[in-house]
Order: structure tokens, then sequence, then C-alpha cells
């Protein structure tokens, strides 16, 4: 049997990367936080909806737990708030020859990958496609393919195996000089719509459609792209504006993270999200009075999910 790729994190976008690794004949094993549910998954399989409306049955996975070690690859698709107990967890299935890719929200989390795996192993990247894991066994897929992956001194193996098996599960890789700028380009875009449309409980095309909602999140973008270029995080794009507007338009029934998580009752990474930008604000003594606003705001959903 080959090695497997193992999935850590079998929400929305670990499922999205298992759909399409299985798709290609590639052996997929899933590591999960729930022994049981990581069990009924590989055994059940779950269903894919794609934006066009057809339907699709992925079978085929194993448990990460009844597998003996190493993985092929080990691409980490958790919250951040996990990242720690995941990469300990993992360990066991990871070889000095595994690549380690991690696809996550938020800033700081690429200091606990080098730190348990070396920079060598290591690959740090993001995702720009949009998925809804609304219940248990079924995924949503409301658009977008594209994956970025940063180069880093010493990951060029490594890079490239994360590369190939992207493009191979059809997904569209590009590779970025700059993981910094790579992090905080997609924090200033989270940040600017996530807390918005969960504390609205709208969908991410409202954001682009309504004028008030839209003049928030530009207000909420234009601080984080000025807190962090004072900071000296130089973002991927000069037109920020247009392209957050554009991937509202590009995945209109999208809820994202923040609001799922709010509606299955999970504590939300705005933290690892917001924090660094909020952090690199006060210290450049940068106004951001929406971005605080949004914050607090989450935080307080929150609260009163830990009273229910």
């Amino acid at each position: 049997m080959p090695k497997p790729v193992l999935v850590v994190g079998p929400g929305a976008i670990g499922l999205s990367l298992a759909a399409g690794l299985r798709r290609a004949g590639v052996a997929v094993a899933i590591l999960g936080r729930d022994a049981a549910a990581e069990r009924r998954l590989a055994r059940s399989g779950f269903m894919v909806t794609a934006p066009d409306g057809r339907r699709e049955q992925i079978t085929g996975l194993a448990s990460a737990r009844t597998l003996k070690p190493p993985a092929r690859a080990a691409f980490f698709c958790v919250k951040s708030g996990d990242t720690r107990r995941a990469a300990a967890a993992a360990k066991r299935w990871i070889s000095r020859e595994t690549a380690v890719v991690a696809l996550q929200n938020g800033i700081g989390h690429e200091k606990v990958f080098r730190r348990a795996y070396g920079p060598q192993r290591t690959v740090i990247g993001i995702c720009y496609f949009a998925a809804d894991r609304s219940a248990l066994g079924e995924l949503k897929l409301n658009g977008g393919e594209d994956v970025l992956l940063a180069r880093h001194t010493g990951n060029e193996k490594a890079l490239e195996a994360a590369r190939a098996l992207l493009v191979e599960a059809g997904f569209r890789v590009h590779l970025k000089d700059s993981e910094d700028g790579m992090l905080w380009t997609k924090a200033a875009f989270n940040a600017a719509v996530n807390p918005l449309a969960a504390a609205c409980a709208v969908e991410m095309g409202r954001i682009e459609a309504d004028p008030a909602l839209r003049e928030v999140a530009l207000a909420a973008l234009s601080e984080a792209a000025a807190a962090a270029a004072a900071s000296g995080h130089r973002l991927d794009y000069t037109d920020m504006a247009d392209k957050l507007m554009q991937s509202c338009r590009n995945t209109p029934r999208q809820r994202n993270s923040m609001l799922q998580d709010l509606a299955a009752g999970r504590r939300t990474e705005a933290r690892a999200i917001m924090g660094p930008l909020l952090l690199a604000a006060k210290r450049r003594r940068i106004p951001a009075p929406t971005l605080e606003v949004l914050a607090a705001v989450i935080a307080r959903l929150e609260q009163s999910l830990r009273k229910t």
C-alpha cells in the first residue's frame, strides 16, 4: 500500500483537500480531534456539492489512528487555536522525508510548525477558495481553486512535493517568495470581511452588494493594510480593495469561517487573524477604530456562546 497523505483537521479546507486527492486516486488518511468522528468519516466518507449543484460521494478514506507511520505528506488544516496540539498529535506519522504543509488562517502558526518539524520539512501556505462544511458528512464548495505556498530557506524539496500533490488534486498553485507578505495579505482580507459577515450572519455576497456593509469592510481593510505597511509588512497587492470585492462577488453564497464557527458554537480565529493587525496598529499609532469594534463584537459573541 502506498504511503498515504495525512490530512490533519477534517473541516471545510481539510475535506476540500481530501476530496481532490481522492479524485486523483491518492491514498488519504484523516486525523481529527475526535477519534470516533474520524472513524465514521473514514467508514462512510462524505458528500461534496459543487458550485453547480452536482453531488459526489467521496470514499476510500482511512483513519490515521489505524495506520502505521510514516505519511507521504501531512497537510494541516486546523483552527489556529489547535495548532500546537495538532502539530504534537501528528508527529508519529511524520518522518524526515515527510513534507509538512500548513494551510491555515492567521499569523504566528508558522513558527510553531518550524519549531516542531524544522524549516526544511515545513511549507506555509494559504487557500483562496471557498468551502462550507454545513453538517457532518456534508461539504459544499462555493468557488475558487487557488492555493499559495511560500518558499523558505531550505524547504525546496518539501515545497515541490506539496506543489505536486496539490496540482494533482486539481488546485491552482502559486509559489510565493515572501511568506510574510502572503500571510499578512490574507490576514488583512480576512479581518475586513470575516468578523463583519459573522457578526451580521450574512454570506459573502451581501458584503459587496450592501452599500453599508461594503463601506465597513473597506474601512477595515484600509486600517489593516495601513497597520501592516507601517510595521514593515509588504502586502502582495496594490489593489487590495478591488480584489476583496471581487472575492465577495466570486463566492456570493459562502459562509466564511468565522460565521461557520459561530453557527457551530465554536470559538473563532479572530485573535489569530485580527490580533497581530491590532497590535501592529497600536505600536505604530495607526488608527484602527473599525477593526477594534469588529474584534470587540466577535469577542462578545464568543462570550455569549460560552454562556449557552
